[in-house]
């Protein structure tokens, strides 16, 4: 689509240490976690309930208060050294398009928030390998987007992910309406799902 609406589309990926930003981006979330549950239950003057969180959430809050000032400096610091190796990139490419998941869409209760934090965030074939594509631009910050732009055999919708460089905000929301335009999703819709028994 992209080619016939008369833009040039090369295979490229940038060289970056996307390992290691989902490991900082992981230590990063699980500190804000931490100081944001803290100072709401400040805030209420009270204490966590058991039942207040999820697993999940209370995993990551631990791993959160496990963590040193260094090691939260450290995790920021590899953040900005990603940001810095996908400027590069966007120094040569106008946008890098991806899919917006690596997989088809999860089924429900697949992502278990009965979970260890960073299982869930890291371990194989979790949050991270299922959504690798957003949580860079989350990372670093730069403009990005998912546009449903192609449909499964099942009605689903599938994503196309584009990035673009810091301050192209305008070029891609240019670019999102373009593609709108070529191919209209707005009206559509995935089938109705089956009513659950019982």
């Amino acid at each position: 689509l992209l080619t016939d609406m008369g833009h040039s589309v090369e295979p490229a990926r940038p060289e970056a240490a996307h390992g290691d930003m989902m490991r900082a981006w992981t230590d990063i979330v699980a500190c804000g976690t931490a100081l944001v549950v803290a100072s709401e239950l400040k805030s209420k003057d009270r204490g966590l309930a058991p039942d207040d969180l999820e697993p999940v959430s209370a995993t990551a809050i631990a791993h959160g208060n496990s963590l040193a000032g260094p090691d939260y400096l450290a995790a920021v610091q590899t953040i900005h050294r990603y940001g810095r190796q996908l400027a590069a990139f966007f120094g040569t490419w106008d946008m890098l398009l991806t899919p917006t998941l690596a997989e088809p869409p999860a089924r429900i209760g697949r992502f278990n928030h009965d979970d260890d934090y960073l299982n869930f965030r890291l371990g194989p074939g979790r949050t991270f390998d299922y959504s690798p594509f957003a949580a860079a631009f989350n990372a670093t910050g730069q403009p990005a987007m998912s546009v449903p732009l192609c449909w499964s055999e099942d009605g689903l919708p599938i994503g196309i992910h584009l990035a673009a460089r810091f301050g192209a905000d305008e070029v891609l929301m240019s670019l999102a309406a373009d593609l709108e335009r070529a191919r209209p999703w707005f009206s559509r819709r995935p089938p109705a799902l089956p009513a659950r028994a019982g």
